[in-house]
């Protein structure tokens, strides 16, 4: 059940759940302080909705109306091709705080989507070959393969 964790993760999360779990911690409750270190450790803290929208601020000003954005997350690459990249550009100044609160939610919405693909892709569920992509996890497709041979299901 941790054999996918790094061993290093792995003993910084148990010693973190030994300094913060009042009881015996879970599996989960390990699982995910050994994610939060390893996110630490390596700087790789996903970006959150209000950042993601400041990019989009951003590329709106440099890129333009014409231009095609290219965002380096992929989240945000995908709910800025679901609104569509000359709407957001042409949204009147009024309605700004709103298109940033349709913005926010769909972007929460889908880096929820894209953690829970990744947890049931760690866990040895077998995920579909698009999802894992969403979730940039597409060369797991030999493992959800072979995972969906042994258990009978379509990939």
């Amino acid at each position: 059940m941790l054999k996918d964790i790094p061993p290093a993760a792995l003993s910084a999360g148990v010693k973190y759940c030994i300094n913060h779990c009042n009881f015996l911690p879970t599996i989960a409750e390990i699982r995910k302080a050994s994610e939060k270190v390893t996110t630490l450790a390596m700087g790789t803290k996903p970006i959150d909705s209000a950042t993601a929208w400041g990019k989009v601020q951003k590329a709106i000003a440099v890129v333009g109306y014409t231009g095609v954005p290219d965002f380096d997350d992929p989240v945000t690459q995908r709910v800025v091709g679901r609104f569509g990249w000359k709407e957001i550009c042409q949204t009147p100044t009024d309605d700004t705080a709103i298109l940033r609160a349709q913005f926010r939610k769909a972007y929460e919405s889908e880096a929820a989507h894209v953690e829970e693909v990744k947890e049931f892709a760690a866990s040895g569920v077998p995920v579909h070959q698009k999802y894992l992509a969403d979730a940039g996890l597409a060369g797991v497709k030999k493992l959800t393969s072979e995972v969906a041979a042994r258990m009978k299901m379509p990939e």
